[in-house]
């Protein structure tokens, strides 16, 4: 059954003897032969519920009333003329605002169809709501419609933002398309609507920001427990409009940084909303492409630059791009917020490439054999550079020395020396000297306090040389920003493991050679050492060290193209190593408890005898937990044995309980566990491979940003020494502190550290010299700000977006709104054709009175009288007869001409007659009648105009010559010229008539045709001057 028709209840066969017991309509009619309802449904199936109501309520057109419905039904056609007809003569209890079966008034049925025309109409009316039409023009994405909305005297600004929902009525609520948290201003931001967006920001229209996840005011609280599904809905309606292109770009000073902030606002709530993770995370896909977005606008280095070096909370809109420092805030704060794609931009790694390698121009563009042999001439060249360094900061020299690129080499030289130092340390020469005391028993292997050797001097300088780097780094940065970083915690427990084994080889060196007490017991044989004797905790500690320093030197990967993607790959799978051990630990403490607990009593120190003579030690590794981890543990790598489950005593139920938890444990482990393992960690490494190049570009960034900031120059061990430079620092600092508390001098609480100079600085400032003041005259040397260049991107983003949208092909929407205009322009063509029908029927009576006038002015001469009927157009089916000059005369008497417009134009010329000629003119008068019964068309009557036209009755006065006796009179056929005349004449002015009439429907045919053919190419780009493509019904 349809839905909003009622059907009787059907019952089963089984009851129907009862059926009188229940309460039913009359008009239900049951019946023993009644269909049976499928088993398995319920009992209202298809047609009405228990309670006697529908289930949905559609109203249908015969519903409403007629003038309703024909008022829709215009709405809908872009009948204009019938509903004008509709308005003006409409009842008093006329609902204009009344719906049709989808909930559409005629206002929104004419703002969806795109009719200016019926919306200016229905606007004019006193009662009309416009509800839900401003939306539907918001969608539809005209402007002219949104705009005579808006400036309707019931729209006021509180209603264009977040007061809308409070102005509409329940029949609005329910039959909207959108809910009522979506006021104009959020649906114009969610669909980019740029200029209809401009125009409600004009009128003062807002969003407001959503408060906090974890708000607790009273208005979150009253909505979560009215209704939590609505309040969560509202946030993400308003978040969209917020992370709209079209609403940051209008309304935020700083769109990128707008961008960041809610894109990782976005974020957090993904993580903390699981319900709706998928939409936020959208949503901070969105804000960080339009970033991007913006970033792809720029078309010069200069405008790079000012992107990338604007700080987050500074109010330097005024300050010139060139003049500021390159410090690249804006790019490590994209950094700091994950905003992957923004800095693995083309534009972004472009430019941090020529500041990587500035100071060596062309390395790029030259061979790997050229720039192998250069990094080998530095590598060489690296004592004296930086030796070169110390003593010359501020040469040429210097300033090579501290590019970005010099300083990574340098520093992977450094960190590799050190490697090459802790492998000479392994192979150093008294690790050989082993087993008894020899040369008087004093030997480094017996040493329990031995001085350090050479390379271990060496490793200490490296050593300190990296502790001190690192302190650099943690103050530079801050401990917040230093914890973030992965391999900064590597360093941290590199570094420790360092210091804690030289404070433990100091202390005992101190406690063997300076103690009197220990000095006699400074060397004894290893094997009587003690267990945490503290020159074996501290090799121990220095061998864990040297794993942390041999796995740092994947750090460095990320410079490769080919190695940076693996390393990056293994760092996520380490990831996915962590969460497999939470789960593994719980299923291995879970066994190894269980099995502890089965074999207590079966200890493998105990000997268990079955005689006296046969006395054996138990196989059991379970006998205690943690053996039973161990045993567990070891079994993954199958290094355990079967008999391990085995007891001596003959408890088989025991044996085989034991065994049945081992083998399940080896299906969990093994089998589920370890494959599951293997999944994840494929998982992720396919998940960086797909975005290989985004996820190389983004940590190599990281790296380089390392070694932009100035400072840190020097790697270890160099970095240790005390230079001149520090010296004059450390002197301006003290001045600075002693002019402090004198209060002649303050502190900055934020100082922005400058990179190294920006590419082509110094060719631009010569420039600009050489120019000296004329550059402020020119318009390209004038000085640009970064407001400038953001009004600059946004501008050519706003028209790359329009350009796109108009890019897309034509869709059912655009169909639609090509029929819409035809069936509008069918319609006033039907109003115009019957107006105009009216015009030229009135033109052709007095064109009829015209040629009657000139017909009578000839009377005189040819005595013949020219009437026409009583009424002046006579339609050819109600002509019967008509009453000329008291005598009856009939169509056959009389030519009968049909002229376009439908109308009839009759001619009755009357002839005087004597009685002496009336028999002359009766013999005449069959040949006569013969022709005039014909009634020809009033071209063919001209093309062969007959001798005499006129009524074959005489007239009723005497003594007159007949038109006989005229006509043979006159013997240059005077008649003939007379019917020559009043046929030129009449063709003259109807022809001009009709040329009149269509050349006017020509014109606003074509009109239309071409203002909707223009219409349609300038969206749909199709050529306007073909517009066959566009086909018309009339």
């Amino acid at each position: 059954m349809y839905a909003g028709v009622s059907a009787p209840r059907r019952y089963p066969s089984s009851t129907l003897g009862t059926i009188s017991s229940v309460n039913t309509p009359s008009n239900w009619k049951i019946s023993s032969h009644s269909p049976r309802l499928p088993r398995g449904r319920p009992a209202h199936y298809g047609g009405i519920h228990q309670n006697g109501l529908p289930t949905v309520h559609i109203k249908t057109q015969d519903m409403l009333k007629p003038q309703e419905r024909k008022l829709l039904e215009a709405a809908e056609a872009g009948d204009k003329p019938t509903m004008l007809d509709v308005l003006n003569n409409c009842s008093s209890d006329f609902n204009l605002n009344a719906m049709d079966a989808m909930g559409r008034t005629a206002i929104e049925i004419a703002v969806d169809n795109e009719n200016v025309e019926i919306v200016e109409l229905l606007l004019q009316q006193e009662n009309i709501r416009i509800g839900n039409a401003l939306l539907c023009a918001i969608r539809e994405g005209v402007y002219r419609l949104v705009e005579m909305l808006i400036n309707h005297k019931s729209i006021t600004t509180d209603m264009l933002g977040p007061g809308w929902g409070k102005h509409l009525n329940e029949i609005e609520v329910s039959s909207s398309e959108y809910s009522s948290d979506i006021s104009p201003v959020i649906l114009a931001a969610h669909l980019n609507r740029f200029e209809i967006l401009q125009m409600l920001i004009r009128k003062d229209a807002i969003i407001e920001n959503p408060h906090k996840h974890s708000c607790c005011c009273d208005e979150c609280d009253r909505e979560r427990i009215n209704d939590s599904l609505h309040h969560s809905l509202k946030r993400i309606n308003t978040y969209r409009a917020l992370a709209s292109p079209a609403w940051m770009s209008l309304t935020s000073p700083d769109p990128i940084l707008s961008a960041f902030k809610l894109s990782w606002e976005l974020e957090k709530l993904a993580s903390l909303e699981h319900e709706f993770k998928d939409t936020y995370l959208q949503l901070s896909e969105q804000c960080k492409q339009y970033a991007c977005d913006l970033l792809t606008q720029c078309r010069s280095t200069e405008e790079v630059i000012s992107v990338l070096n604007k700080e987050e909370n500074s109010h330097d809109e005024n300050i010139d791009v060139w003049a500021s420092k390159l410090s690249l805030r804006r790019l490590k704060l994209a950094i700091k917020y994950k905003q992957k794609s923004f800095v693995a931009h083309p534009h972004c790694q472009q430019l941090l490439t020529s500041i990587w390698y500035e100071g060596f121009p062309g390395r790029q563009q030259r061979g790997s054999y050229w720039n192998f042999l250069m990094c080998a001439i530095l590598i060489l060249l690296w004592p004296f550079l930086a030796l070169s360094y110390i003593i010359m900061p501020k040469s040429k020299l210097g300033r090579i020395v501290r590019s970005p690129f010099m300083k990574f080499l340098y520093y992977s030289i450094s960190f590799g020396c050190f490697l090459i130092l802790l492998t000479l340390a392994t192979f150093e020469p008294y690790r050989y000297e082993k087993g008894a005391i020899r040369g008087g028993g004093k030997n480094r292997a017996s040493d329990r306090g031995p001085p350090p050797t050479v390379i271990e001097s060496l490793v200490f300088l490296w050593v300190m040389g990296m502790i001190w780097s690192e302190v650099k780094q943690l103050w530079d940065e801050g401990f917040k920003k230093y914890t973030l970083q992965w391999w900064n915690w590597l360093d941290f427990i590199m570094m420790c493991l360092y210091l804690c084994t030289i404070a433990l080889r100091v202390g005992a060196y101190y406690l063997f050679n300076y103690c009197q007490e220990f000095i006699n017991i400074r060397y004894m044989i290893r094997t009587y050492w003690d267990a945490f004797e503290p020159v074996l905790v501290a090799e121990g500690l220095f061998a864990v060290g040297n794993i942390f320093s041999f796995a740092r030197i994947i750090y460095l990967f990320q410079t490769n193209p080919y190695l940076g993607p693996l390393q990056i790959s293994l760092g996520c799978m380490l990831v996915d190593v962590a969460k497999f051990c939470f789960i593994f630990g719980l299923i291995i403490s879970s066994f190894s408890i269980g099995l502890a607990q089965l074999y207590w009593y079966y200890d493998s120190y105990t000997p268990v005898c079955i005689t006296p003579d046969n006395c054996k030690l138990e196989a059991n590794a379970f006998s205690d937990i943690a053996n039973s981890y161990m045993t567990l543990l070891w079994s993954l790598f199958s290094i355990t044995k079967v008999e391990d489950t085995d007891v001596l005593e003959e408890h088989y139920f025991t044996q085989w309980v034991g065994r049945g938890m081992f083998v399940t444990y080896h299906m969990t482990a093994i089998i589920v566990l370890l494959n599951m393992l293997i999944a994840m960690m494929s998982h992720s490494f396919q998940i960086i491979n797909d975005h290989a190049d985004l996820e190389w570009k983004f940590h190599r960034t990281k790296l380089w940003m390392t070694h932009f900031d100035e400072g840190s120059t020097l790697s270890p061990p160099f970095n240790i020494i005390i230079t001149p430079k520090a010296i004059y620092y450390f002197i301006v600092k003290i001045y600075n502190l002693f002019r402090w508390l004198c209060g002649k001098y303050q502190y900055q609480k934020s100082k922005t550290r400058a990179t190294i100079r920006r590419p082509g600085y110094s060719r631009k400032r010569n420039e600009m010299e050489k120019k000296g003041g004329s550059e402020t005259e020119d318009d390209e040397n004038k000085p640009l700000t970064y407001m400038d260049i953001m009004q600059r991107l946004v501008s050519r983003f706003i028209l790359q977006t329009k350009k796109d949208m108009k890019m897309d092909g034509v869709n059912e929407d655009d169909l639609l709104e090509i029929k819409q205009d035809i069936s509008s322009l069918r319609f006033e063509l039907r109003d115009d054709r019957r107006k105009e029908i009216v015009r030229s029927s009135s033109h052709i009576d007095a064109v009829k009175r015209d040629i009657m006038r000139t017909m009578s002015a000839s009377n005189r001469i040819f005595g013949c009288t020219i009437r026409s009927p009583r009424k002046d157009s006579v339609p050819e089916e109600n002509f019967n007869e008509f009453d000329i000059c008291g005598d009856s005369l009939t169509p056959s008497d009389m030519i009968f001409a049909t002229p376009l417009d439908g109308n009839s134009v009759f001619l009755n010329l009357e002839y005087p007659s004597t009685e002496n000629e009336s028999e002359e003119c009766t013999k005449n008068e069959n040949n006569q009648n013969d022709l005039i019964r014909k009634q020809s068309s009033i071209s063919q009557i001209i093309d062969n105009p007959p001798e005499c036209v006129f009524s074959m009755k005489p007239a009723i006065k005497k003594n007159r010559p007949s038109i006989y006796s005229v006509r043979n009179i006159n013997p240059n056929n005077t008649i003939e010229n007379l019917i020559e005349c009043w046929r030129s004449e009449m063709n003259i002015k109807l022809d001009k008539l009709i040329d009149e009439i269509n050349l006017k429907n020509n014109n606003k045919l074509c009109s239309r045709k071409s203002g909707t053919s223009v219409k349609f190419a300038e969206e749909k780009y199709i050529d306007p001057k073909s517009p066959s493509k566009v086909s018309f019904k009339e």
